[in-house]
């Protein structure tokens, strides 16, 4: 018989608030990596997975809690559920299409991912991923001939720090900045033509220069002020 998910939940933070009192060395970390090829048209392809690879000594035992509860329910419990109701909200836009959510039992992930056929699509999907975290008239992406700006309002490390505010569990008891610190948000996006340059230090780029990729360790002291956000001006 399965836990029920607001167990699951109460188990996982239990274990979380205990790891962090035995050793800073168990520190955890989840993956979030953003993925978006853009078309000259506006159009193209997005897509947000999330990797639980590091934490996966601390489902082991949770799964060793109840031996009827396997890895695919831990998984749902955590965020898959979560991906599916963004699902049904992003099924009501226009111009939002092949919208998909998915799952790795043996690699512990899940990604949503779908098609816009305009930024402005893309704008109005993100914003209702992220409901509640930014202002509502936020413009995440902008993209013309010369310039893309991705925004990015809060950061990444003020989102977490705000679901920790409104937790009602355990979790508002653990030190983030040094539990999650091997946290990442990735971003990697993909251009029809060639990048000149670009506003943040921790931009990469490939050798074709079409793709720019940015890997941001949510806590790190150094990088809580650039974040993902990033102005990328194009060769013209």
């Amino acid at each position: 018989m399965l836990m029920q998910p607001r167990k699951v939940g109460f188990i996982v933070f239990v274990l979380l608030f205990f790891f962090q009192s035995v050793s800073s060395s168990l520190a955890l970390g989840v993956d979030f990596i953003e993925r978006a090829y853009f078309k000259e048209d506006g159009s193209g392809q997005f897509s947000i997975k999330v990797d639980l690879t590091k934490t996966s000594k601390l489902i082991s035992v949770i799964k060793c809690l109840n031996k009827d509860y396997k890895y695919q329910g831990i998984t749902k419990s955590i965020g898959y559920k979560a991906f599916s109701k963004a699902q049904a909200r992003l099924e009501k836009i226009s111009d939002i299409s092949q919208i998909r959510v998915g799952y790795d039992e043996k690699m512990l992930s899940f990604q949503l991912m779908f098609r816009f056929n305009t930024i402005q699509a893309l704008n109005k999907a993100i914003r209702k991923i992220n409901k509640g975290l930014d202002p509502l008239k936020i413009t995440y992406f902008s993209l013309d001939d010369g310039l893309f700006v991705r925004q990015d309002v809060n950061g990444i490390t003020q989102k977490i720090l705000f679901y920790q505010q409104y937790d009602n569990c355990l979790v508002k008891s653990l030190d983030l900045a040094s539990f999650f610190k091997e946290t990442t948000y990735t971003t990697i996006y993909t251009f029809y033509k060639e990048i000149e340059d670009y506003s943040n230090p921790l931009s990469e780029l490939t050798k074709d220069r079409k793709t720019i990729r940015i890997a941001h360790y949510v806590f790190a002291p150094d990088q809580i002020t650039e974040s993902i956000g990033n102005r990328v001006h194009f060769v013209k």
